[in-house]
């Protein structure tokens, strides 16, 4: 493996990296407080993929904490360490397949949790015939090509005229692979995207992603982009008398988010002590597997914004709110009245945080998608194949570009806060899975020395283009039984919250951030549950406005 080579030497030259970009505009009091970073953790990569994963998620950890200490010095005149254990940080990007009561999965350990989880699931999502129209097959003419489902697999099945019916996920699998297989990949590519609207892509390589047009713009794009605004200064809120130095006490943020990239930014801030409300659509479904865990730390309201009523209560949200993270599809609100122009007509101080797919920049910027999509175009998952000895793409291993862009996004938006209350300014930031997949690429893979050692950790590990995430996840989390022992199992990586708004009157432990502060308190101040829970007590719209 190389005697100079260890995951956390390699985080802190990805977290130089980061704090020297100068594209990201670090405050020189970040990379002050930034001294203070200790990593820790077991020396050798240990997760099967051929990228640094683990290196990348405890570098944009740091970063993120580093921030969160400087602003800590600017509020409360305190001065202390910041800790990233890189196995915590690692585990953090299993996330929403992690949460447990008494070691028991919370869906296997509580009908009133299951039965909340399924409500966001408006389409079946896990049906066969409906789960397997997200996955990788081979076209007419050689490539492979993923198509994805979007919470709706109706849609993709009318385009490839296929009718309900009762399969096995083998039997699935293969109806949608003799549909793929009559298209070329770029007919289908059109035709998914351009005509029916949907998610998909086909499978290149990184050199091939680099030499289409969208991926030579994106090429040249940074990790996230971040625009300045002119707005009113706006100081810091009053700490609260039980502050405990959270950094962000007192701030409030509206997250109009799903999935998994998005609301991780808003549950980061939460951990840090932002007062976040998540917007949820009752009509509309959410990735309910995800929302124990990425809703930790929120209040959950319902509101239809295609109803004149729903428009008005979140303009009355968005008044008095510090940040809007968004995450739906590029310019689905703009459609219902909210652009960045009218956004700030309401809240001129407000920072506007966008998320999607592929940027909002070159041919590809108006298309949907989701981290499978990400990592197939920009050529994740072709290396994911080649490093397994396989010459076929192989879907992620784990949630990694949703979780790490979303990480990544709570540290701009810390930043943000913090130059909005030096100058009259405020942030629309643009967050993007492709674009933070090609940082990763450009941290370079590991060695082929070092990649024959990880193989050597999971001889059992054998997944193929057809395995989806479910499954590959699975496989994943059983080979770490015995590479890693007792990893999943450690409880300094777990924070408890309160089952009670799932239904449950005991404790579940969810994933805590991934990073530690040595004197500012870092957890949540209130649970996660079912979607809508906070419309139970009308005192929620008060206490934010």
């Amino acid at each position: 493996m190389g005697s100079q080579y260890t995951v956390q030497a390699e985080a802190k030259r990805l977290l130089e990296r980061l704090l020297n970009d100068p594209k990201l505009y670090v405050n020189p009091d970040v990379k002050t407080a930034a001294e203070r970073v200790e990593f820790t953790g077991y020396p050798n990569p240990w997760l099967p993929v051929p990228v640094k994963f683990s290196e990348s998620i405890s570098a944009i950890s740091a970063f993120v904490g580093a921030r969160a200490a400087a602003v800590a010095v600017d509020r409360y005149g305190i001065k202390q360490d910041i800790r990233v254990n890189t196995d915590h940080a690692s585990v953090f990007l299993f996330g929403f397949f992690l949460p447990n009561i008494d070691g028991k999965g919370v869906t296997a350990a509580s009908k009133a949790i299951a039965d909340n989880i399924a409500e966001a699931d408006k389409n079946d999502l896990f049906k066969p015939i409906h789960r397997a129209s997200t996955n990788q097959y081979m076209t007419k003419d050689g490539r492979y090509y993923h198509t994805h489902g979007n919470m709706n697999a109706k849609i993709l099945m009318k385009m490839f005229d296929i009718p309900e019916q009762d399969v096995t996920i083998e039997e699935a699998r293969k109806i949608y692979a003799d549909k793929v297989a009559q298209y070329d990949a770029q007919e289908l590519d059109h035709l998914e995207n351009e005509i029916h609207h949907q998610s998909g892509t086909i499978c290149y390589t990184p050199e091939e992603f680099f030499n289409t047009e969208h991926g030579k713009i994106a090429a040249q794009e940074p990790i996230a982009n971040i625009e300045e605004l002119p707005a009113p200064q706006k100081s810091w809120p009053n700490p609260t008398h039980d502050s405990e130095f959270r950094p962000l006490d007192g701030i409030r943020v509206v997250d109009l988010s799903r999935a998994v990239a998005a609301p991780t930014v808003s549950k980061i801030l939460a951990a840090l002590g932002a007062d976040v409300i998540k917007v949820s659509c009752p009509s509309l479904p959410d990735t309910g597997i995800a929302l124990v865990d990425v809703n930790a730390g929120k209040r959950d309201v319902s509101i239809d914004l295609k109803t004149e009523e729903g428009k008005a209560l979140f303009r009355t949200i968005i008044g008095d709110a510090d940040v809007l993270v968004d995450g739906y599809r590029p310019h689905a609100i703009e459609k219902l009245g909210f652009d960045s122009k009218s956004l700030r007509d309401l809240n001129p101080s407000l920072i506007y945080v966008r998320e999607d797919c592929y940027g909002y920049n070159g041919p590809w910027a108006h298309r949907s998608g989701w981290q499978q999509i990400a990592d197939c175009a920009v050529g994740i998952a072709m290396m994911t194949g080649q490093f397994l000895d396989l010459n076929e793409p192989i879907q992620p291993l784990l949630p990694n570009a949703d979780y790490q862009t979303g990480v990544l996004g709570s540290g701009l938006v810390i930043q943000a806060l913090m130059k909005r209350t030096k100058a009259p300014v405020t942030f629309n930031i643009d967050l993007s899975l492709c674009h933070y997949n090609i940082w990763l690429y450009r941290a370079r893979p590991y060695t082929s020395e070092q990649q024959a050692a990880i193989r050597g950790l999971h001889p059992n590990f054998k997944p193929r283009h057809t395995t989806d995430l479910p499954e590959i996840a699975g496989m994943l989390m059983e080979s770490l039984k015995t590479a890693c022992p007792g990893l999943f199992e450690n409880p300094d990586f777990y924070e408890q919250i309160s089952g009670k708004e799932w239904g449950d009157s005991r404790s579940i432990n969810v994933i805590g951030a991934p990073f530690k502060l040595t004197k500012s308190t870092v957890g949540f101040l209130v649970p996660s549950g079912r979607r809508g829970w906070s419309n139970d007590n009308p005192t929620w719209i008060t206490t934010v406005v």
